[in-house]
């Protein structure tokens, strides 16, 4: 496949870019920065560049065979405001104009999304066809987003598009687990909430799994978590992990009041990957204590 990644020198997405070039698919990657330094930061996190192709937006021009789109501002890299809230969603709308401005576009089309839009406060089992019934500030952005990707997906008549509602990604290497490394380590005395999750080999593996099975699955909201929910207090766990150091027992968030971060963990939600499962995807690592 030749299989175009927006926002594929980020955590999730220079991961799938690896895997799909192992994989011996072809690779380009979009960015609106310069691309030099686009290869200086991958080069920096051992991606071999010349592995893959770079384009602008300005350059692309619809082709590939699947366009997977997994741009815009990181949630985790800074505290959630207002004002970055705001950012969030237009970093994430303004990619979505310049792909409805493109005479053509691939005929797969990934578009992420987060299980905000769920219920946030309900442990019974939500689905694919639960209602989208977040009201959270996080929730909010994540209803914009998926309403603009309808309107790209009707305006170009994408023949497969998915809606991919992740969880929490979790790996070594990047995303939460590396941030927890850089504060001591705590636990939370009431942590029996659902926090969904997901590893991030089994996230671009899922990936890929829809792409090559775009034929068979019917296009719509495919849910990227684990089929084993984890509570806080696990979640918590997992990512100190390798710390010598005893947890600190906390009652209250670790993050300043402001900051919607909290949103994430502050959840309660079981949230079933059951496109994945009804097609018999199998995740390799499905149990929080999995993660090494």
């Amino acid at each position: 496949m030749e299989v175009v990644i927006a926002g594929g020198s980020g955590f999730v997405g220079s991961y799938l870019a690896r895997m799909l070039v192992a994989q011996h698919h072809q690779v380009t990657i979009l960015s609106h920065s310069i691309i030099s330094e686009v290869c200086a930061h991958l080069t920096k996190h051992q991606f071999d560049v010349s592995s893959v192709t770079f384009s602008s937006y300005e350059d692309y021009q619809g082709q590939g065979d699947v366009l997977i789109n997994l741009a815009g501002e990181s949630f985790g890299a800074k505290q959630i405001t207002t004002r970055r809230l705001s950012l969030l969603l237009s970093s994430r709308l303004e990619i979505l104009d310049k792909l409805k401005a493109k005479a053509k576009l691939p005929p797969i089309f990934l578009q992420g999304s987060a299980v905000a839009a769920y219920n946030e406060k309900s442990a019974e089992p939500q689905t694919e066809a639960s209602a989208a019934a977040g009201t959270s500030d996080i929730a909010q952005l994540a209803h914009k987003l998926e309403a603009a990707t309808l309107e790209l997906v009707q305006q170009h008549q994408i023949a497969h598009y998915y809606i991919l509602r992740f969880g929490i990604v979790l790996h070594r290497s990047g995303g939460l687990i590396k941030k927890a490394s850089y504060i001591p380590p705590f636990t939370v005395i009431h942590g029996t909430n659902h926090v969904p999750f997901i590893e991030l080999n089994d996230t671009c593996r899922a990936l890929i799994f829809l792409c090559e099975h775009a034929a068979e699955i019917e296009s719509g909201v495919v849910n990227l978590t684990s089929p084993q929910s984890a509570t806080l207090k696990e979640l918590l766990q997992c990512c100190y992990k390798g710390s010598r150091l005893p947890p600190i027992p906390i009652i209250t968030g670790f993050l300043r009041l402001g900051d919607r971060r909290i949103q994430l963990l502050d959840v309660d939600q079981v949230i079933v990957p059951q496109v994945l499962l009804d097609h018999n995807f199998v995740f390799h690592a499905p149990n929080i204590k999995d993660i090494a």
